[in-house]
């Protein structure tokens, strides 16, 4: 996800550079308002190199990363003794479970990216255009436009959260199958 860092810091240089425009006159409360970006950064992807940013790494890059459900049945399922036909049945719902989960969890994905392209540019636009129009920025607007671009993606992360929940339960349900149905 090198894309979305570069795109990142990228937004928040211009940000900076907008604050000093020639001929513009700027608020002295934005001067530090892009560092609000980086913070959007480190919500949306984690903090590099821990284990939270390389899940949600690996989640952007393949929703398989996340879908865990055929893998858990697996695990549970290893070394014991169950009735063929119990066994025949449990895997399939959980075939169906995660056929059922493959198309929402790819349409998280696809927002969970949007999102996090689409956050620093409310910010950009807001102050872009103060500046290359107005010639000086609106406190108002920009406020607005930073916490704007922090819902977007606090409201993404926690979709995204929610979605690994739901998958934890449904594991958590498929180990309790198994025990139950073992000899």
């Amino acid at each position: 996800m090198k894309k979305v860092t570069v795109f990142y810091f990228v937004s928040t240089a211009i940000l900076f550079m907008l604050n000093f425009a020639k001929g513009s006159y700027s608020q002295a409360v934005f001067f530090f308002m892009p560092i609000i970006i980086v913070a959007d950064y480190l919500i949306i992807m984690g903090v590099p190199g821990k284990s939270r940013s390389k899940e949600i790494s690996g989640f952007l890059e393949n929703v398989q990363s996340i879908l865990t459900l055929r893998s858990t049945f697996e695990e549970s399922t290893k070394g014991k003794m169950i009735d063929s036909e119990n066994l025949k049945n449990l895997e399939e719902v959980v075939s169906s479970l995660e056929e059922r989960l493959r198309k929402p969890s790819e349409l998280q994905r696809k927002l969970y990216l949007f999102s996090a392209y689409a956050a620093p540019l409310f910010p950009l636009a807001v102050m872009l255009s103060s500046v290359l129009i107005q010639r000086r920025t609106e406190i108002v607007a920009g406020l607005f436009s930073y916490a704007a671009s922090v819902i977007i993606v606090v409201l993404s992360r926690r979709a995204f959260s929610t979605l690994e929940k739901t998958i934890e339960k449904l594991n958590g349900e498929i180990k309790k199958a198994v025990d139950d149905i073992t000899l």
